[in-house]
């Protein structure tokens, strides 16, 4: 009968090595997927960000009203585009609210503002609320952030003749644009571009 033996100290130091080695990649492969998944919990929340942001846009063009805004005794128009590239973009308007009357005449509804501003972090999308349709000058707007990192943005508006510009009221056309298209591009590199027709 041959006797028991047992393990060596040089194999119980070699099964310990082993054993850690192997705990060692379990951790890195468990912390890889853990950030990983955080990363795509981001990556999601971001791009539901983003088309809020284009939902809430469609919605709020799509009620534009064409009666001109007043501020005092100063006459406004209806839309304003104004665009200085890679700095400042703005969108101007009245949109018609919920419970108040939308014929031309007897307009009521809220003006508000899209405004996209270069940042440290790209840039930044805000949303402007005035008081009322028609203000008191230099009544102040609230501000409220809508998105931020944005590399790029831009409105354009569509003329009469289908030509695409990035400044509005022009010339000869009617108060509001027949569509608006929105460009805006993350500072990923991704590009996401949408037309919403008005007229």
């Amino acid at each position: 009968m041959k006797p028991c033996r047992g393990f060596t100290l040089i194999e119980i130091l070699i099964a310990l090595m082993i054993f850690g080695v192997i705990s060692v990649l379990a951790y890195r492969a468990t912390g890889a997927l853990a950030d990983g998944e955080q990363r795509l919990t981001q990556e999601a929340a971001h791009w539901r960000a983003i088309e809020q942001v284009f939902t809430r846009i469609e919605a709020d063009v799509r009620k534009a009203l064409p009666r001109p805004l007043t501020e005092g005794k100063r006459f406004l128009p209806p839309w304003s585009g104004q665009h200085e590239p890679q700095h400042r973009v703005e969108l101007q308007f009245a949109r018609a609210a919920p419970n108040l009357p939308t014929a031309v005449n007897t307009a009521y509804g809220q003006r508000m503002a899209y405004v996209w501003q270069k940042s440290e972090r790209g840039g930044a999308l805000e949303i402007l609320y005035w008081p009322a349709y028609d203000n008191a000058p230099n009544a102040t707007p609230q501000r409220y952030l809508l998105l931020d990192g944005i590399a790029h943005f831009r409105f354009d508006y569509l003329t009469k003749n289908g030509d695409w510009i990035d400044e509005w009221p022009r010339l000869g056309e009617a108060a509001l644009p027949r569509a608006v298209r929105v460009q805006l591009a993350a500072v990923d590199g991704a590009v996401i571009e949408r037309v919403f027709v008005l007229q």
